[in-house]
């Protein structure tokens, strides 16, 4: 899944939880995820990119 679809999906999952989370894709390669200010994944730094439904998870165990 490229970059952009993963933000997209990633955005809608967490609307239907209620969920506010902070997507920002940029140059090509970069999808950083935030919530309550606090950078939760960069795919820069990692190399990798989980399903949504692992990044999901991730959110909804931050603070």
């Amino acid at each position: 899944m490229d970059l952009r679809r993963a933000a997209v999906s990633l955005r809608e999952a967490a609307a239907q939880k209620n969920i506010e989370v902070r997507i920002r894709t940029g140059l090509p390669g970069n999808l950083q995820i935030f919530k309550n200010g606090a950078k939760l994944f960069d795919h820069k730094q990692t190399g990798t990119l989980p399903e949504t439904n692992a990044l999901l998870r991730l959110i909804e165990a931050a603070p």
